[in-house]
């Protein structure tokens, strides 16, 4: 996936320059920075919804949503409003927010999704955060506690951790199916 930044955006730019914008590309607006992406691989697809399914079938009977990319999110932070798309989120005590939020990996923003990504969740107080290497097959965890996500732990196909928000125990083999 490509990607480029443009930088010091208001939100009624971000508005301009998304209404402006091909249909197959994907425009974020993080603290500022504009971000213009493109179409993921099929390995990153193949993560996005084996997660989104394995938390689909579960949210019925945990009273949960599951949305996935793209479906834009407006985040605000320290007075600046941010407009992002991540891979997979997961609503359960809100409409407005969600609980758990999931970016998987793609060379092009990685970075990003270790950094910005992770400082603007961490400022709305999401309560977890998966980074997901679809290559390697692991999961990076964070989990908000007094206001910052701080990182549990590096998760392999054979672990399996406790998900707060659905109130369940998972496989990670399960991401990767």
């Amino acid at each position: 996936m490509g990607e480029k930044e443009l930088a010091n955006y208001s939100y009624e730019d971000y508005l301009d320059i998304d209404a402006t914008t091909a249909e197959d590309e994907r425009v974020e607006l993080i603290f500022g920075d504009i971000y213009m992406m493109s179409g993921a691989s099929r390995q990153h697809q193949d993560v996005v919804l084996s997660m989104a399914s394995l938390f689909k079938s579960l949210q019925k009977e945990k009273h949960c949503s599951t949305v996935v990319a793209p479906y834009d999110i407006k985040l605000q932070c320290d007075n600046t409003i941010n407009v992002v798309q991540p891979d997979v989120m997961l609503f359960c005590k809100s409409e407005e927010k969600p609980c758990l939020v999931v970016e998987v990996l793609s060379p092009s923003t990685a970075l990003k999704d270790k950094t910005q990504k992770k400082e603007l969740y961490e400022c709305f107080e999401i309560e977890e955060y998966f980074i997901v290497d679809p290559l390697n097959k692991y999961v990076d965890r964070y989990i908000l506690k007094d206001k910052k996500l701080h990182y549990d732990k590096c998760y392999g196909v054979e672990d399996e951790f406790f998900v707060k928000c659905l109130d369940e125990t998972l496989e990670v083999r399960g991401f990767f199916e």
